[in-house]
């Protein structure tokens, strides 16, 4: 049995306890017997394979055997702040960010904002990023952080290496640049960075002009427009395979 369960705060040696959906997956669905052998994860980097050891009608008792530090996670730490879409959009942007080994999701407050970003839509992104590392075998969670504008990003978290926002090409007023010449002018592969994608209209031009001012590059994504979910996936597969 190869099915993976999330549950906090675990430690080798001390009792695990399944409650709620995830016991009724493995004990209902998965039809678990006293003896197999699943694997738990609590989002902090490590694997835990465990044994049932008692199946009840709302919980399944386990005892973690011993646990694997994960060593999936990408050596960039890449922040991805991008303009929430609507509707369906979010939980697949969501989930192929998760599956690519973005460190970090930021919903980005812009000016051309239709979506309230709140705690009921934060805690829905949380759980879908739990499903998501269920099925793609990471074990660390890419952390959900509350709406900022992005120069409350800058303030908020430590330095990147990068700072890059993309904008569809116009006419060239703001200098955009596209990947390869981006990627020919790093010294060496950086190790923290900071991506905006913008909504649905794109940015405006107030916002490029004040990124260019702080000496954001602006990255051409090509000559096709992107749905937002696409250029955030699109832009996180180059840098994440630099």
């Amino acid at each position: 049995m190869s099915e993976r369960f999330y549950l906090p705060d675990l430690a080798p040696g001390r009792p695990a306890v399944l409650t709620g959906p995830e016991a009724a997956h493995l004990g209902r669905v998965m039809r678990a017997k006293v003896g197999d052998v699943v694997y738990l994860f609590s989002g902090d980097g490590w694997e835990y394979r465990a044994r049932v050891e008692a199946i009840a009608h709302s919980k399944i008792d386990l005892a973690v055997l011993d646990r694997q530090h994960d060593d999936r996670e990408p050596d960039l730490d890449l922040t991805m702040a991008v303009a929430l879409p609507k509707g369906d959009r979010q939980k697949w942007l969501i989930e192929k960010l998760t599956e690519l080994g973005v460190r970090r999701y930021i919903p980005l407050s812009v000016q051309r904002e239709d979506i309230k970003v709140d705690d009921k839509v934060l805690e829905r992104l949380r759980r879908q990023v739990i499903e998501a590392s269920k099925q793609c075998g990471r074990c660390r969670l890419m952390e959900i952080a509350p709406a900022m504008t992005r120069e409350k990003i800058v303030a908020a978290f430590p330095p990147a290496e990068l700072n890059i926002l993309c904008h569809p090409i116009s006419d060239g007023q703001f200098g955009q640049v596209s990947f390869a010449q981006l990627a020919a002018g790093f010294p060496s592969v950086p190790k923290s960075a900071l991506v905006l994608i913008g909504p649905v209209g794109g940015f405006t031009d107030d916002e490029v002009r004040r990124a260019v001012d702080d000496r954001w590059p602006i990255l051409d994504l090509g000559r096709q427009v992107y749905r937002v979910e696409t250029a955030a996936i699109c832009a996180a597969s180059l840098f994440l395979h630099l």
